[in-house]
């Protein structure tokens, strides 16, 4: 699929790797992030091999453990604790620092978004601090191994967005030996795509979320009790925490397994459900997954096949 993407769009699936690196592979191979962050150069490119060098990239990327701690720590800061900011609008270089390297990733996340001048939009803040963004980069070595050290200095150097500044805290978070693994649902595919892909790009995966969120909402008083918009955004959130998140086997530990529970907490919550109606809309989905798969076959089958709708 690289290689494909590579023929369509030579220059955007650079784009695209290095996104996939920092967003579901992160720390679990963070020479990887390296790799993909450095291939954004043309020169490199051309120099190390164009070709060559993705299909390395994407044959490591693809064996290696996964981790979305960078979008779980960019997602429950921004949308879940966004005051952090204006506060530390207001901190100089140097009280920035002192936040970065403490043992709050939260903190160090606001802290270092700020000296790098990426923050949610809407925020009036200082551009990029120059000597701040090189101590910070100075101080990395000190915080973790080598090679996740080497990763987190090009990320930092060169992000691609905030999800970028996520991985660059994230490689400091703690983590085990033990291999975490997801139960993968049989309807990862639909039409084609991977259902997380229908369901939030395809016009048809959204009305599939919708009738699919009328039905829960006649049998869920939590659900029921939202506005319609709500309800869809909650069950599309549910759906996307059951299913759509699976990373088959990720990266676990103390720090990353809380973030990871903080962060889907958040998904289940933030539309009005309380955490005890936010599980319950969970298993709910969970249980309710082969309706969901049929809604959306009968809904692309009814636009291939028009005169059996």
């Amino acid at each position: 699929m690289a290689l494909a993407l590579h023929r369509l769009d030579p220059r955007y699936v650079w784009r695209a790797i290095s996104t996939i690196a920092v967003e579901d592979v992160g720390i679990g191979a963070p020479e990887a992030v390296f790799w993909a962050t450095a291939a954004q150069g043309a020169a490199f490119r051309k120099a190390v091999g164009e070709l060559p060098l993705l299909i390395a990239l994407t044959r490591r990327m693809a064996a290696a453990l996964k981790s979305r701690s960078a979008i779980e720590l960019a997602f429950v800061v921004e949308t879940g604790e966004p005051e952090m900011f204006r506060p530390f609008g207001g901190m100089t270089t140097d009280q920035l620092l002192d936040r970065f390297g403490g043992a709050d990733p939260y903190e160090a996340y606001v802290a270092l978004s700020i000296l790098r001048g990426i923050v949610p939009k809407g925020l009036s803040l200082c551009p990029p601090d120059q000597r701040g963004i090189t101590a910070a980069g100075e101080m990395l070595p000190n915080q973790m191994d080598p090679a996740s050290a080497r990763a987190a200095q090009a990320s930092l150097l060169r992000p691609l967005d905030n999800m970028s500044l996520g991985f660059v805290v994230a490689t400091r978070l703690h983590r085990d030996d033990v291999e975490r693994y997801d139960a993968m649902p049989e309807t990862m595919m639909i039409d084609g795509y991977p259902a997380e892909a229908f369901d939030q790009h395809e016009r048809l995966g959204r009305q599939a979320i919708g009738r699919f969120t009328r039905s829960l909402s006649r049998v869920s008083p939590a659900l029921a009790q939202l506005s319609p918009g709500k309800a869809h955004a909650a069950v599309a959130d549910a759906v996307f925490v059951v299913e759509g998140q699976c990373l088959d086997r990720w990266v676990g530990g103390p720090d990353l397994d809380r973030l990871r529970g903080e962060a889907d907490g958040h998904s289940l919550t933030r539309h009005g459900l309380s955490a005890e109606a936010g599980m319950g809309v969970r298993q709910l989905v969970s249980n309710s997954l082969t309706c969901l798969h049929e809604i959306r076959s009968a809904m692309v089958e009814g636009v291939t096949n028009p005169s059996s709708a």
